[in-house]
C-alpha cells in the first residue's frame, strides 16, 4: 500500500457568502496568497487535553519541535486542544488557516503528530 507523503487539505470547492476575506484579519495579499503582518491570534492559556498522560507528555514534547521566530506550538500557547485516543489524534490550533506562517506552522504540527503517532489517524483543524 503506498503511502501519503503530503498533506492533503481539505476545503469547500466555494467559500459560503457569508464568508468573510481569507487570513486572521492581519494579513495582506501577495502573488503568492495572504502575508501575516500581524499575531497568531489570542494565546490558548488552558488548552484541553485528554489522552494517555504518557502519550501527551511524548506528543507535546514533539510539538515543542514545531516552531517559527516567535517560538514553538506548546509554549506559544498555539493551540487549544489535543485529544488522543487509541487510533485518533486531534489537535486545534490557536490560530486561523489563512495566514501565510500558519500553513507551516500546521504542515510541521500534522507531520510532528504523524511521527510521534505513527498508527494512528491525525487530524489538524485551526480556530
Amino acid at each position: 500500500m503506498a503511502q501519503l507523503d503530503t498533506t492533503v487539505w481539505l476545503r469547500p470547492a466555494r467559500p459560503a457568502a457569508s464568508t468573510a476575506a481569507s487570513g486572521c484579519g492581519r494579513c495582506v495579499s501577495s502573488g503568492t496568497g495572504p502575508v501575516c503582518v500581524g499575531a497568531y491570534g489570542a494565546p490558548c492559556d488552558h488548552p484541553a487535553l485528554s489522552g494517555e498522560p504518557a502519550v501527551l507528555q511524548r506528543v507535546l514534547q514533539a510539538l515543542r519541535g514545531v516552531a517559527d521566530d516567535d517560538g514553538n506550538l506548546v509554549d506559544g500557547r498555539r493551540f487549544s486542544a489535543l485529544h488522543i485516543t487509541d487510533d485518533e489524534a486531534e489537535l486545534t490550533l490557536a490560530f486561523a488557516a489563512g495566514c501565510g506562517p500558519a500553513r507551516g506552522l500546521a504542515e510541521g504540527a500534522f507531520q510532528a503528530l504523524r511521527a510521534a503517532l505513527p498508527d494512528t489517524d491525525v487530524y489538524v483543524r485551526h480556530a
